[in-house]
């Protein structure tokens, strides 16, 4: 599968999904998509929170050592918003916004499902 063929996937078999992309590691786009009319920015989500997930990772490295505190999955919960992201490689990362409301285990489950066809993509 595509890159497109995947992040279509996660959004629209994710209830409240809004957008999907596959970023790297210092925020520019390899391939994003989004529902129609969705009005999310992922471009700008990324580089900002990106050096959260950044930030989080030294945070949990220095809680549980370089082993056991890799950092996987965030997510943020925000007033309109959700955002999660989960790490594909040192270089790359996935970032998924849904609306208020969409349901986050489904989006974290079809991510997990999905995550070996984005590694081998990239």
């Amino acid at each position: 599968m595509t890159f497109r063929e995947i992040l279509t996937t996660l959004v629209d078999r994710t209830p409240g999904a809004l957008a999907a992309a596959v970023m790297a590691g210092d925020g520019v786009a390899i391939d994003e998509y989004a529902r129609d009319g969705a009005e999310v920015d992922l471009g700008a989500i990324a580089v900002e929170f990106g050096r959260i997930f950044g930030q989080s990772q030294k945070v949990a490295e220095s809680l549980y050592g370089a082993r056991d505190g890799e950092l996987d999955e965030l997510l943020l919960v925000l007033g309109g918003h959700q955002l999660l992201f989960r790490k594909l490689d040192e270089d790359s990362f996935l970032i998924l916004a849904l609306d208020s409301t969409g349901l986050v285990g489904k989006a974290r489950w079809l991510a997990r499902n999905l995550l070996q066809e984005i590694r081998e993509a990239l």
